[in-house]
């Protein structure tokens, strides 16, 4: 994947996220957004880069908290994981809307997602 094409996936993305945030009840906006169509082959692709962000976003929030837990305070893998899916999905919260609504269709990364949590 070249600059180019990763600077448009990312605006396929951007604009994704801002249909569904003006759209809350409309689901994942595949069909509706004509860049998520033309930068992604398929609504699980779309699904897998939404999860993809999510996933990056989670892992940052778990590695700042753990660096700033030195001291004891959230030592507690199991506290640290949801502190940081607390803090993402108030960061994020359109990205975890369309990420919820569509579980069923992420299949296993959901599972991945769930001991990312439970082993931060």
């Amino acid at each position: 994947m070249s600059w180019d094409d990763h600077a448009r996936r990312r605006a396929a993305i951007k604009a994704v996220l801002a249909y569904a945030q003006a759209n809350p009840s409309a689901g994942l906006p595949f069909e509706q957004v004509a860049a998520a169509q033309a930068q992604f082959g398929s609504r699980r692709e779309l699904l897998l880069a939404l999860q993809y962000d999510w996933t990056q976003a989670l892992w940052a929030r778990i590695d700042l908290l753990s660096l700033e837990s030195r001291d004891g305070a959230l030592l507690d893998a199991r506290k640290l994981g949801e502190q940081a899916y607390a803090e993402c999905t108030q960061q994020h919260p359109v990205l975890r809307r369309l990420l919820d609504t569509c579980r069923d269709e992420l299949g296993p990364s959901v599972r991945r997602e769930e001991d990312m949590l439970r082993f931060a």
